[in-house]
């Protein structure tokens, strides 16, 4: 396929290296779709602790670049992947930003030079886009650690004058995190003051990094359709939802896809048996694996429900907490296995559920990859009772595993789960719209009745699931054409 153009891809995490979540997924996975399709691709990311930890195949490029960050002057080093990796993948390593237990906060706190760390990042992925010997027509960012490049890419790492010569894409992954910082700090950014403005990054006196992004950015993209809508109300935009609608003319929302050869019951080495859509028993092993494994009681006929997730307010941990009493009390032989840590008082409340109900229910704090893909195939139903999923990935791992979704109407979550019981033939899961203990419960009630008493519409349901096209291919086609667009316009 002939090139179609050159992209550099700046992202604060990309798996395998370092990941807190779907942003990394997105961006290991989208730039190697857009390279199946002819893109010439580069991704950058920082030199984090996992990185230089995880006995990946790197390689010093002797590069070294000189970095200011308001009146001090930094060195990075530049590392790469191999050359016979592609698409080639670049890490800035400054080991006093980067080499720390997390990416971005401690247990009980924000990093407090975090604007300072992710001002370096991205100068420093300026200057690369500059030593290196290809000159990129696209810069593709995502979310606030890398939503100024629009504004360094213009001014310079000096704020002096650069002239921007590469078209912008800017992926909001998720509105609720923007990089607010004080205004104080803004002299670490060396852009030229007027940029501190209402009309550019200014936010009630401080700085917002997304907010830069999206006034200066040549196009957003956000990770659904429906969250495209969402984020431009009060309820969803968290303060920006004015500046978003006013850019809604250069905004796309475009689901994300998942990697479903790394993402595959046939072949995944995590499962006590695999299994498919044409032989399915393997998914019964599997549920009686996660059962030893938990140390459940219940039998392997009863409903198994899954969740693995983040413990914050959004997760709906709250609505879960209150409806699990009638839950648990209405159905002896029901299990539930969560896997998540996060805020103290969620995983206080979560830890008090299996206390009460030992046995019936395992929660895990410890986040385990393996743990996860096993509660992902071994369940019967995985939760997701999100108050706002701006795209969600684990409903659609959930789905390709043959494990039936139970979600809120939200988001991805809402563009890619489809009712069972409002669609008899295209239904793959169970979906409520009010954001209600009620709703939430009766949803779940539906899925089970039909878990225990439909045995050929609940085949149905897992069948449409894992036969679903969950793949990047569609959701690349809809980047190419903004691709496309952005790279003939930069000519």
């Amino acid at each position: 396929m002939a090139d179609q153009g050159h992209c550099a891809f700046i992202t604060s995490e990309m798996s395998p290296f370092a990941s807190t979540g779907g942003l990394a997924e997105v961006s290991a996975s989208l730039p190697e779709a857009m390279a199946r399709r002819g893109w010439s691709m580069i991704q950058i990311m920082p030199m984090y602790r996992q990185v230089i930890e995880g006995n990946f195949p790197l390689v010093e490029t002797g590069m070294v670049l000189n970095i200011p960050v308001g009146f001090h002057q930094f060195r990075a080093e530049v590392w790469r992947t191999a050359p016979e990796i592609q698409p080639a993948k670049y890490f800035i390593r400054r080991d006093e930003f980067f080499d720390r237990a997390h990416l971005y906060n401690l247990s009980y706190r924000d990093y407090e030079d975090n604007f300072e760390r992710f001002v370096f990042f991205q100068k420093a992925a300026v200057a690369l886009i500059d030593a290196l010997e290809r000159p990129v027509s696209l810069v593709h960012c995502n979310d606030w650690q890398t939503a100024l490049m629009p504004l360094y890419l213009q001014h310079g790492v000096r704020g002096q004058g650069r002239g921007k010569r590469e078209k912008t894409l800017l992926t909001l992954h998720n509105l609720a995190y923007q990089g607010i910082f004080s205004g104080d700090e803004y002299s670490y950014s060396n852009l030229p003051f007027g940029c501190f403005s209402v009309e550019c990054l200014e936010f009630y006196g401080n700085i917002n990094c997304l907010k830069g992004g999206i006034n200066t950015a040549d196009f957003l993209t956000t990770v659904s359709q429906t969250y495209a809508e969402e984020i431009q109300t009060e309820a969803f935009g968290y303060g920006l939802h004015g500046v978003i609608s006013d850019a809604r003319h250069r905004l796309r929302g475009i689901t994300n896809g998942i990697d479903t050869q790394t993402w595959d019951p046939q072949t995944d080495s995590a499962l006590a048996k695999n299994y498919s859509v044409k032989d399915p028993s393997g998914k019964q092993h599997c549920k009686r694996a996660l059962l030893k494994l938990a140390e459940l009681s219940i039998p392997d006929r009863g409903p198994l429900l899954g969740m693995v997730t983040r413990l914050s307010e959004h997760k709906g941990i709250d609505l879960l907490d209150e409806m699990i009493p009638d839950l648990m009390g209405s159905h002896s032989d029901l299990g539930l296995i969560l896997l998540g840590d996060g805020d103290a008082q969620y995983e206080g409340m979560c830890l008090r559920w299996q206390s009460h109900w030992p046995g019936r229910i395992r929660v895990m704090n410890a986040f385990d990859r393996v743990l996860a893909r096993q509660i992902i195939a071994g369940a019967d139903l995985y939760l997701m009772p999100s108050r706002y999923e701006p795209c969600g990935l684990n409903q659609l791992y959930a789905m390709r595993y043959g494990t039936v979704p139970v979600v809120h109407h939200t988001g991805g979550l809402a563009d890619t789960v489809t009712d069972a019981d409002n669609s008899q033939t295209n239904g793959n899961g169970f979906v409520f719209s009010d954001y209600t203990v009620k709703a939430f419960q009766d949803a779940v009630q539906r899925a089970i009745r039909c878990f225990d008493r439909k045995a050929e519409a609940w085949r149905d349901l897992q069948n449409r699931g894992m036969a679903g096209d969950y793949t990047w291919d569609q959701s690349a086609a809809e980047y190419e054409k903004i691709y496309r667009q952005l790279h003939q316009s930069s000519s």
